[in-house]
C-alpha cells in the first residue's frame, strides 16, 4: 500500500531476461506475465542513441526525448480515432508498467502463426526472403494507412515486420516511426494533403527496399561495427 492505502503496483521483473530487439534508444522484452505484449524500456546505456525534441531551449536545459511517451500518445490517439480496427497493422497500447529497469511501455507483440517472434523487413530480406512476396502485405498496409490517414515518419525496414500465416506472408505492421514529424502539421489538418504525404513515403519506401534487396541485406560486417543491428531478432521466443 502507498501513504494513501493503495495498492502498488510490483515492477516487472526484466532484468536477466534477454531483449528479443534492440534499437538505438529502446531495448524490448517479451512481457514476462503475458507472451502476446512486449515490454519497451529506454536503454541508459552509454552506446544508446540520444535524442532531443527540435527546439528553441538551450540543450544544456533540455530533457532527453522520451521515445515511450510519445509513442504512447500517438498510438493511443489513433486508436480513439480509427477504433480497434488500428490493430490490424499497428501494436495497442497497454499504458506504462513499472519494471526493475525503469518505465515500461506495454504493447502488443506481433507474432507468426507458429507462436514466434515475428521478423522485420530488413532481416527477411537479409537472409532472402524474395521481396516480391512482400509486396501484397506492403499495398495492403500502405492502404490501411491511406484510409485511415495514419501518417508516419520515413518507413524504416528495421520499423516493419510482417506476421507469417502457413501460406506465406501475412499483415505488416509498423512497431515504430509513427507521427507527423513537421513542425506545421498540414498535412494533420488537410485529408488530400495528408494522402499525398502518405503515397510519397510508401512509393519511396518501396524502392528503397528494392535497393536494399538487390544489395544483398545487411552485411555481418555492417551488423557488428554499426546500428545496422537495429532490426534483428536477438530470440524469437
Amino acid at each position: 500500500m502507498d501513504v494513501h492505502g493503495s495498492p502498488v503496483e510490483e515492477p516487472l521483473v526484466l532484468k536477466g531476461q534477454e531483449p528479443f530487439g534492440v534499437g538505438g534508444r529502446r531495448s524490448c522484452y517479451v512481457h514476462p506475465l503475458d507472451p502476446s505484449k512486449c515490454v519497451k524500456v529506454l536503454r541508459t546505456d552509454e552506446r544508446r542513441t540520444v535524442r532531443h525534441k527540435k527546439t528553441i531551449i538551450p540543450a544544456k536545459w533540455r530533457r532527453e526525448y522520451d521515445n515511450n511517451s510519445h509513442e504512447k500518445r500517438v498510438l493511443e490517439d489513433i486508436e480513439r480515432r480509427v477504433g480497434p480496427v488500428m490493430g490490424e497493422h499497428l501494436p495497442r497500447s497497454y499504458g506504462m508498467v513499472p519494471t526493475d529497469l525503469g518505465p515500461g511501455f506495454v504493447l502488443d507483440l506481433v507474432r507468426d502463426h507458429d507462436g514466434r517472434i515475428s521478423r522485420s523487413l530488413r532481416e527477411l530480406i537479409t537472409v532472402g526472403y524474395p521481396l516480391e512476396k512482400l509486396r501484397a502485405s506492403f499495398d495492403e498496409f500502405g492502404g490501411f494507412l491511406s484510409e485511415h490517414l495514419i501518417l508516419t515518419r520515413k518507413l524504416l525496414d528495421h520499423n516493419l515486420v510482417v506476421s507469417m500465416r502457413p501460406d506465406g506472408p501475412g499483415p505488416m505492421f509498423l512497431i515504430d516511426g509513427l507521427g507527423d514529424p513537421a513542425f506545421i502539421p498540414f498535412s494533420r489538418w488537410i485529408p488530400a494533403l495528408g494522402r499525398a504525404k502518405i503515397a510519397r513515403r510508401i512509393e519511396e519506401a518501396w524502392q528503397r527496399f528494392e535497393s536494399f534487396a538487390e544489395s544483398g541485406g545487411v552485411s555481418d560486417e555492417l551488423r557488428r561495427t554499426s546500428s545496422w543491428d537495429q532490426g534483428f531478432l536477438r530470440h524469437r521466443g
